[in-house]
């Protein structure tokens, strides 16, 4: 085995000599599809069938345990009625960089309406409270 091929096998791809690293910008992706996918109110399973590929495959994109191929997320992103370079956009996003906000989003999407309302009144409320003022109650 030569050298180049050795490095491949023992750090991604085996001996296909394909890289498998995965990126940070592979794991924004995977939670922006679980972010979307949730948004439209469907499984894994059903997101995979409409995409013609197991559920399973859809899994492992959302934990950036697969890279996801161009034609794949241009389905994907037909499914779920998105614009691939705006879904694209959006994976380069601040609050796709934070995993806190991501969680917060999914769980927006998952609110009726009169609860959203709720929420904007907190955050609206919470951005006047003085930072000193907040700090101290920590």
């Amino acid at each position: 085995m030569y050298m180049a091929d050795f490095y491949m096998y023992k750090y991604g791809g085996g001996m296909s000599g394909k890289s498998t690293v995965l990126t940070d910008f592979d794991k924004r992706l995977g939670r922006l599809i679980a972010l979307h996918r949730a948004r439209h109110g469907l499984s894994q399973k059903d997101l995979a069938s409409a995409m013609g590929c197991s559920f399973q495959q859809v899994q492992k994109y959302e934990c950036a345990g697969n890279r996801m191929a161009v034609s794949r997320l241009y389905d994907m992103c037909k499914c779920l009625g998105i614009p691939m370079g705006q879904f694209l956009q959006e994976a380069d996003s601040e609050y796709t960089q934070d995993p806190k906000l991501m969680h917060i989003m999914q769980n927006l999407y998952k609110m009726t309406p009169d609860q959203v309302k709720i929420i904007a009144r907190l955050t609206d409320d919470l951005v006047r409270v003085p930072a000193a003022y907040a700090d101290a109650g920590a």
